[in-house]
């Protein structure tokens, strides 16, 4: 009977994950799809309110320009963002960019979140609370049901 081949050691999820990656052929994608997260950043805000990435296909990248005069300064401008995005990208994956007259949708502005003042309980609302909780008698449940009571008290002011 012949010996059983020794096991490697277990390998990191993390590497299981990348080589299944680029066996399928998905890891290229994946860098190809980091254009649209990265260009804002490598063209600036003012050039990528006026254009965006539509498509990459082959290693050329399409961008929409939402003006022709717009389009006729990025003419001067392509070999300077191939570079940078292949540099940001850490490989060649732009070998070409096109530019096409169209509509550039404007990236969503961030919201502030609201500030939101919640006025202190009243004497009368927390001796409710505690007369409702006396009769829990698990302490963990008495404790969530009071954080419940004061949070659905608690009113914005």
């Amino acid at each position: 009977m012949s010996k059983r081949p020794r096991m490697p050691f277990p390998r990191p999820l993390s590497g299981v994950v990348q080589d299944s990656l680029v066996s399928l052929g998905l890891a290229e994608r994946l860098r190809e799809a980091e254009i649209w997260r990265i260009w804002p950043n490598v063209v600036g805000e003012a050039l990528a309110s006026r254009a965006c990435p539509l498509r990459i296909i082959n290693g050329t990248l399409t961008v929409a320009v939402s003006s022709a005069p717009w389009m006729q300064e990025l003419r001067f401008m392509t070999s300077m963002m191939k570079e940078k995005l292949n540099s940001c990208l850490g490989a060649e994956v732009v070998r070409d960019i096109v530019l096409k007259a169209g509509r550039v949708e404007k990236p969503p502005a961030e919201v502030p979140e609201e500030i939101i003042s919640i006025r202190p309980l009243t004497a009368q609302q927390l001796s409710l609370i505690e007369t409702q909780s006396a009769a829990i008698e698990d302490l963990e449940t008495r404790q969530a049901f009071i954080e419940l009571m004061k949070a659905s008290m608690e009113q914005p002011g």
